[in-house]
């Protein structure tokens, strides 16, 4: 594959991760890091691509939706996301004797299981649940993020969960991703020491990512809070799925 055409195809996948995440407020990642690796793409080097590109959407998500963002309740959880990130960098540095697929398959199974008690107990949002929710929801995010590097699900499963609007779900998730990733990027840089990827692939990530944004915010505007609840809850309920079903093949 040519040069020119491999970072075309690069750009859209990333302008696809820009729509995906610009509609319903998360899966930039889920959307993009499988395309980008079948591609060819190293992993690290496809995560930090995908980091970048995140971290570029959801600041123009966030600053789109900016009057609907809870700001003080964003600080409070990017303050515990850290926390769990540190941690699960930590947690993933212990686990070199672990097979990965062993661990996606325990996140896979439990990610699984709340969704499917969620659809099968169908809670009724609230103004406002327990604090104890909130911070096992954003340490438990960030932890995520550090292991396995997929912090969204418990923010949008804790977000979901109160009567907020769509607009409002989505700004809290956009801001929470726009303040944590900077630090993320910044640790598989300097800590990790990942490289970056191709030139060409860094020079279309910005102008991939806004055209996805700018067909996907009106979209998102337009979705009702019931419709993005479904949407949600299936994408979430396929994150679990993916990973748990790889690794029950390998325990079986």
């Amino acid at each position: 594959m040519s040069p020119v055409l491999h970072a075309a195809i690069a750009a859209a996948i990333l302008c696809g991760g820009g729509f995906f995440q610009s509609t319903t407020g998360f899966g930039f990642a889920l959307f993009a890091t499988p395309l980008l690796v079948l591609m060819g793409m190293p992993l690290p080097q496809t995560v930090l691509l995908v980091s970048f590109g995140s971290l570029a959407q959801s600041l123009l998500g966030a600053r789109h939706l900016r009057a609907d963002v809870p700001w003080r309740l964003v600080a409070y959880a990017t303050v515990l996301r850290i926390a769990g990130l540190l941690a699960g960098l930590f947690v993933l540095a212990g686990l070199a004797a672990v097979s990965l697929d062993r661990l996606r398959l325990g996140v896979g199974a439990l990610l699984t299981t709340i969704v499917v008690v969620q659809l099968v107990w169908r809670p009724k949002p609230a103004p406002s649940i327990h604090p104890a929710w909130g911070v096992t929801a954003c340490l438990f995010s960030g932890l995520l993020a550090g292991v396995v590097g997929m912090g969204g699900p418990p923010l949008v499963l804790w977000s979901m969960s109160h009567d907020w609007s769509a607009a409002r779900i989505r700004g809290f998730l956009f801001a929470c991703f726009a303040c944590a990733i900077p630090l993320q990027i910044a640790l598989m840089l300097v800590v990790f020491r990942v490289s970056l990827p191709p030139t060409p692939l860094l020079l279309c990530l910005l102008p991939a990512v806004l055209l996805g944004t700018a067909l996907g915010m009106p979209v998102g505007n337009r979705l009702p809070r019931a419709r993005l609840r479904a949407i949600a809850y299936a994408v979430l309920l396929a994150i679990g799925v993916c990973l748990f079903i790889p690794g029950l093949a390998v325990r079986g």
